[in-house]
């Protein structure tokens, strides 16, 4: 098997690769799908953020309010403490899930897109100094201009009208500011995909990255038989 991370700044399109890439065949996680996951109603590491932060984060019918604690996260400065709760929960789900997928499927491309596999400090016990080197044998890093990853988040969060522009423009750049560069990402990876053209282009690209990796993961496989 080999072991994939997809990362990239936001709105730099790593969703849009990560589906592309289960399109081609490549099994695929999704951190952000994870983490709503483990913080549903009932479940622990809903406890430990309400636990940790009150509860001002959480709903009359005892759901997260996401809203409040990402207004707590961005723009009160409380972001390092929410990772801390949540990384060391998400790495370690995946880390399981990695596994299992080796069990089954030992030629797969198995991937895991995060937004911060490279510098995320907060790790399960025992993860060791720059732990994403033992994690991952490939790291594949999306990156896109600023301004297109700036239009593309006002897109998604539907900022129709001036003031809601306003804020989704100064919320885009609380989260840049709160991530690693384009050039720190691209410094540390295997492959570098540009999404900065159409759909098309980034499809091709990914086609072209699917292949190779796949290639590697039957290699892998041959060499262990």
């Amino acid at each position: 098997m080999l072991r994939v991370a997809l990362t990239g700044g936001i709105s730099s399109g790593k969703s849009a690769v990560a589906f592309m890439l289960r399109e081609l065949g490549a099994r695929v996680s999704q951190s952000d799908e994870v983490a709503r996951g483990m913080m549903q109603l009932g479940q622990p590491l809903l406890h430990s953020i309400a636990a940790h932060f009150g509860l001002a984060v959480v709903r009359p019918d005892g759901s997260l309010d996401r809203a409040q604690l990402a207004r707590l996260a961005f723009e009160e400065g409380r972001l390092d403490e929410l990772n801390a709760l949540v990384h060391p929960a998400v790495i370690a789900e995946q880390a399981r899930w990695l596994d299992s997928i080796g069990q089954l499927e030992p030629s797969a491309v198995a991937v895991v897109e995060s937004a911060l596999v490279l510098e995320t400090r907060h790790m399960p016990a025992g993860g060791g100094e720059a732990p994403w080197r033992t994690r991952f044998d490939r790291i594949v890093v999306v990156s896109s201009e600023q301004r297109l990853r700036q239009q593309r988040y006002l897109s998604r969060v539907g900022a129709a009208d001036p003031q809601c522009a306003l804020e989704a423009a100064g919320d885009f750049q609380r989260r840049l500011e709160a991530q690693w560069g384009d050039a720190e990402r691209e410094a540390l990876a295997d492959h570098v995909l540009r999404n900065d053209g159409s759909l098309q282009d980034l499809r091709d690209r990914v086609a072209i990255l699917y292949r190779s990796l796949n290639a590697e993961a039957m290699d892998r496989q041959n060499e262990a038989m």
